[in-house]
């Protein structure tokens, strides 16, 4: 199955076989962040999430088709990525992300939620857990995304001041999927130790000018 891309990663598939990986949240991040992962031979996926499939999901969260409606986010999404990959150990986690949730072990974090308050739960525990997350969030034509690991710039230090959610967000399809895709090269990253990975620096994405730019983030953390 991993014939196509086993020779551009060498030693990295191996450490892929056998790497934990956590992802909060599978709707449009998640979908595709999770689509990725099993294809590129991850051997544990936990899929956390409390949502069911609703009609204005199937816009943007390539798991799901009408036939899915009202049931489970993860448990629809580990009855379709065990179709591509059934040597992935994926776990289904219908609950919601508060400060009491114990994560399970994993070797790298995936932000794929929809909203800051969530983002700054998950944020916590994973500074609890000493565990690498990777952020990103989109809205509109635009996207942003960065690594917090142990020691770095936490999301509530860098978006102190992030709105409040209103609104129901615009977001543009091919934004999301574009930006789940760089996740995942972080996670890739992570995982396989390249010091190339987006720490402490700040990834935005404008789809509408085409402009991509890399923020570096200085301050009180070291």
């Amino acid at each position: 199955m991993f014939q196509r891309h086993g020779q551009l990663l060498g030693e990295c598939l191996k450490k892929l076989f056998d790497a934990r990986v956590l992802v909060a949240g599978v709707g449009g991040l998640g979908c595709t962040v999770s689509t990725l992962l099993v294809r590129l031979g991850v051997g544990k996926i936990y899929l956390l999430d409390n949502a069911v499939v609703d009609e204005p999901d199937l816009n943007r969260q390539i798991l799901y088709d009408r036939s899915d409606l009202g049931q489970r986010k993860v448990e629809v999404a580990q009855r379709k990525l065990s179709q591509i990959n059934p040597h992935c150990e994926i776990v289904p986690m219908h609950v919601r992300i508060d400060l009491d949730l114990c994560l399970p072990s994993a070797d790298v974090v995936v932000d794929c939620l929809d909203n800051f308050e969530s983002k700054f739960v998950l944020d916590i525990l994973c500074e609890k857990k000493e565990v690498p997350l990777v952020h990103a969030g989109v809205e509109g034509y635009c996207g942003q995304l960065m690594n917090v690991l142990p020691g770095s710039f936490r999301l509530r230090q860098i978006f102190s001041a992030a709105p409040k959610e209103g609104a129901i967000r615009q977001v543009y399809p091919p934004l999301v999927t574009l930006v789940a895709s760089l996740q995942v090269n972080e996670v890739v990253k992570l995982i396989c130790e390249d010091a190339t990975s987006l720490v402490n620096e700040l990834m935005l994405i404008d789809l509408a000018t085409m402009r991509f730019e890399r923020v570096k983030i200085r301050g009180g953390a070291e």
